[in-house]
């Protein structure tokens, strides 16, 4: 189901603050990005689990994505232990003009971004 189409409601309506990524992917038409995170402002606001939402980056024409600088130095195998904390947005931030949305999420609030895409549109995508 879809829950936001455009750039106001996805504003207005979430928060991704805190919510965990558990999945990225290309789409089946290879042009929208895909999202998929427990949504933990469903936690904040009194509801016993979080949804699993999709955010749609559509029809992206570029994304890209950086490792944290501070997991540079710990070993491969000792990555899994900081798994979530790479993975737990701690800022989404929007720009928009009348072509193109600039978005950029952070994982580690003093690295630079974990992901920035430049798309047409911003979805979200999940149960109400």
């Amino acid at each position: 189901m879809i829950l936001s189409k455009d750039i106001n409601t996805f504003l207005s309506d979430f928060d991704f603050t805190e919510s965990i990524v558990e999945r990225v992917n290309w789409d089946e038409n290879l042009l929208d990005l895909l999202v998929v995170v427990l949504y933990d402002m469903d936690r904040h606001e009194g509801k016993e689990e979080s949804r699993k939402l999709t955010i749609r980056f559509k029809n992206c024409l570029e994304a890209n994505f950086s490792m944290p600088k501070c997991f540079d130095n710990i070993p491969n195998d000792e990555l899994n232990n900081y798994i979530y904390s790479w993975y737990t947005i701690t800022n989404f931030a929007i720009e928009n003009d009348d072509e193109v949305i600039k978005a950029s999420v952070k994982t580690i609030d003093n690295d630079p971004r974990w992901l920035t895409v430049k798309c047409k549109e911003l979805w979200v995508e999940g149960e109400a």
